[in-house]
């Protein structure tokens, strides 16, 4: 049932009309009325009308502006003006807000009726509109991931060329401007080793999803995740007020992984191809991603084409250097590596409670992860999360032995999240428990 809102200062004129629609249009209008401009409004943000009749001149608000109020909220409000005098200015301000219809007083009956019929005629018109709009919306929100699933299958299998792509990329509102690939392989580890395949398949399209819907926080992207072991996302970054789409990517990657850890107990990997600006490029990115995935990256999870490449650079360059100019290049090289090393320990130890994850070091320094992770590695004998951890202990065994801390709170001063992991890796390394080296640290002070 539709709902009408008559406004009038009038009771009789408010009676009237009331008795009119009450005896001509039974069982389709429920009427409500409001005395004053003020009422109307508050009324019309609890019941929202369908249809408002109201008269233009009233103490207080007139008419004129609480309809401005009123269509604010209610743009498809089917408006009828009462008004005893004929005025110019106010027919020009009810264009403004979109007026109906107008009834000047004294009124017949028969006038009425008349506005009444046509305004219910125009609201129903407009319902089955919006009825309609709303199941073509809804078809359309049923095909986007039909469409995501086939444009993402076409690049993966790079089968774009002869396909007229524009109808995707339209439906799915992407350009592919500083656009890349992500692709995303899960460890064999945690929460993910020991379960069967079809657990291992549910919990794949869950972190699938969790992903699209954490990058579409931010960007635009589309995702292929169901019928692949990898999860694969193309990326659209509308970001004009940074060059630095490198930096972008690995805080992005960098960021889903933690989450993930956090949220599901799995461990994942990530591989990520370089900016390119259109749809047929971005076939280049994903094979990119995918080069970074299967390279053998020691323990290094968030992996930037670049630092393959510059990798593998770097090699073939040093295996053709001759005996003698190699090794003056070494001297110089170690002297650097040396110094630039013991910046990057002092920067452990200075961060130690917070999160230091190899990707985030190396890109605080400038450096590519490989060549961060094996220059570590060689300068210190071991490799970068055996150095941290280390380092988070000594750090421990100081704050420990001061007796000013409970284990507790130098678990989460040495940048550890959980006392029972800390006791455990503390354990490792010294032997006893945090508990038991602060009890004997206590014994020989006293």
């Amino acid at each position: 049932m539709m709902k009408i809102l008559i406004a009038d200062d009038e009771k009789y004129d408010r009676e009237t009309v009331k008795h009119i629609i009450k005896e001509n249009f039974l069982g389709e209008l429920e009427i409500y009325e409001a005395k004053n401009g003020r009422e109307a409004i508050e009324l019309s943000e609890s019941i929202r009308p369908d249809i408002v009749i109201i008269d233009i001149k009233m103490p207080g608000i007139d008419g004129i502006q609480a309809l401005k109020e009123m269509t604010a909220t209610l743009p498809n409000l089917y408006s009828i003006i009462l008004t005893a005098y004929d005025y110019f200015d106010f027919a020009l301000e009810a264009v403004k807000i979109n007026v109906k219809e107008y009834l000047l007083k004294p009124f017949t009956k028969e006038e009425i009726i008349e506005k009444i019929a046509v305004g219910i005629k125009w609201v129903k018109k407009e319902q089955e509109k919006r009825k309609s709009e709303i199941k073509d919306k809804e078809k359309i929100y049923t095909l986007l991931p039909v469409l995501e699933n086939q444009l993402s299958d076409l690049i993966i299998n790079d089968k774009l060329k002869g396909v007229d792509y524009g109808m995707y990329l339209q439906c799915l509102d992407m350009s592919f401007m500083n656009s890349y690939a992500m692709v995303i392989s899960i460890k064999d580890k945690y929460a993910y080793k020991d379960i069967s395949r079809v657990e291992r398949d549910q919990i794949r399209i869950k972190i699938g999803e969790y992903v699209k819907e954490y990058i579409n926080r931010r960007y635009k992207c589309i995702g292929n995740y169901v019928f692949y072991e990898e999860l694969t996302y193309f990326i659209q970054i509308d970001n004009e007020e940074t060059e630095d789409f490198k930096s972008l990517e690995i805080d992005l990657a960098f960021n889903l992984r933690r989450e993930i850890k956090k949220r599901f107990n799995i461990s994942i990997r990530a591989g990520l191809g370089e900016i390119f600006d259109s749809v047929e490029q971005i076939v280049e990115s994903y094979r990119q991603a995918m080069k970074c995935l299967v390279y053998n990256s020691d323990n290094v999870n968030i992996i930037y084409i670049d630092d393959i490449e510059g990798k593998l650079m770097n090699d073939s360059f040093s295996g053709g250097i001759s005996g003698d100019t190699k090794l003056g290049k070494n001297k110089n090289s170690n002297k650097i590596k040396m110094k630039l090393f013991e910046s990057v320990k002092q920067f452990i130890r200075e961060n130690i409670e917070t999160e230091l994850e190899l990707e985030k070091v190396a890109s605080n320094f400038g450096l590519s992860v490989y060549y961060f992770s094996r220059t570590f590695k060689e300068v210190t004998g071991i490799n970068f999360s055996e150095y941290v951890n280390k380092c988070r202990i000594d750090v421990a065994k100081e704050l420990l032995s001061t007796g000013e801390m409970n284990v507790k709170e130098v678990c989460y001063k040495v940048g550890y999240n959980d006392p029972n992991y800390f006791s455990k890796v503390f354990k490792k390394y010294e032997g006893v428990s945090p508990a038991n080296f602060k009890g004997n640290m206590e014994e020989k002070i006293f």
